[in-house]
């Protein structure tokens, strides 16, 4: 009798032990099950975001193709262009915010190639007076908190990065310059495709990066130009390092706020106003006239698109083709924020 019951205890034990793993196992499956649908609940929303930023950023693309066709040539910030578009769905809202992306300097416009000098040019610098490429990329480094000699070791690191030789602005070669770094990296030897690329730079510091970040940019181009109509005066630093040493970020920003409620119609016009306001510029005005515009090519639109689930941001960058009449998407990044 007391064998059976022992035996019957041992069975009731391997069934109470089969039970608990059994119990474990199901809640185990339940939370993959519920993991997997919350994850594509997730990949739902996601796509439905994604498909109704593409939607908005057509209509964003007819107002832009709105504002720059036709015999007006000048782009303001008061067009329709620049107001906020929203667009709200059944379980949706994107809200999109279209700005004027060339409101920076370009670094890839330092693989330009210099303009042949004409009788009716300024003459070119002194030997020992810096191009002023780099004196504008100096000046807007050191704006942002960056030494002098860190400014110029960047400019001519960022020059050995973009230019396509292997050799490095102080004729030595670029494998030897950046060997040792860690992490290991190698100049990439063409045009920039992110800003991001700039933080690569061995004598970048990436407390400088917030600052610098809004001032410089990498469009795929090498003659893009900065539109003195879209600026404000927050950024009146860029354009009194366009002209180095010769403006002031005060006198810079006085300009500005001095600009038409139509926009300069031209840069002429603008030189005009500027050469009045800061007389000293008058030889440098032709030199910067090259690097200025009253109309943009390029532009970036900020999406923000909400369910109940998640926050969805996208950054899309856009080029104007006026000859063609279309506006076409070149880059597009995402950020999801759940």
């Amino acid at each position: 009798m007391s064998r059976v019951r022992k035996q019957q205890g041992v069975a009731l034990l391997v069934v109470l032990i089969l039970l608990v793993m059994m119990s474990a196992l199901a809640a185990k499956i339940s939370q993959q099950f519920c993991r997997n649908l919350q994850k594509t609940h997730y990949q739902v929303s996601q796509q439905q975001l994604r498909w109704a930023m593409q939607r908005q950023e057509q209509m964003v693309k007819e107002r832009l193709l709105a504002a720059i066709s036709g015999e007006n040539s000048v782009l303001t910030l008061k067009g329709e262009w620049h107001e906020p578009l929203e667009t709200q769905g059944e379980y949706y809202t994107v809200v999109s915010q279209v700005e004027d992306a060339e409101d920076c300097f370009n670094v890839n416009n330092l693989l330009a190639e210099p303009a042949p000098a004409g009788k009716e040019e300024t003459p070119a610098p002194a030997p020992t007076e810096k191009p002023r490429q780099q004196q504008i990329v100096e000046q807007l480094l050191t704006d942002s908190g960056v030494t002098t000699l860190t400014a110029e070791e960047i400019y001519l690191q960022l020059v050995d990065y973009l230019d396509e030789d292997t050799t490095t602005a102080r004729a030595g070669q670029e494998d030897d310059a950046w060997a040792g770094l860690q992490p290991a990296r190698l100049p990439a030897n063409r045009m920039m495709l992110s800003l991001n690329e700039l933080k690569q730079l061995p004598a970048f510091p990436a407390a400088a990066w917030p600052k610098v970040s809004r001032l410089f940019c990498a469009l795929p181009t090498t003659a893009s130009r900065v539109d003195v109509n879209t600026l404000t005066p927050q950024q009146a630093g860029l354009l009194a390092a366009l002209f180095p040493g010769k403006l002031t970020e005060e006198e810079a920003k006085r300009v500005i706020d001095s600009r038409p409620d139509e926009g300069w119609e031209s840069v002429k016009a603008f030189s005009e106003q500027l050469e009045r306001n800061a007389p000293q510029l008058k030889d440098d005005l032709k030199q910067a006239a090259g690097l200025l515009d009253v109309n943009s090519r390029f532009f970036r639109v900020n999406y923000t698109g909400n369910t109940d689930e998640l926050t969805l941001r996208v950054v899309s960058q856009l080029r104007a083709e006026r000859e063609a009449g279309e506006v076409i998407t070149w880059q597009r990044r995402y950020r999801m924020i759940e």
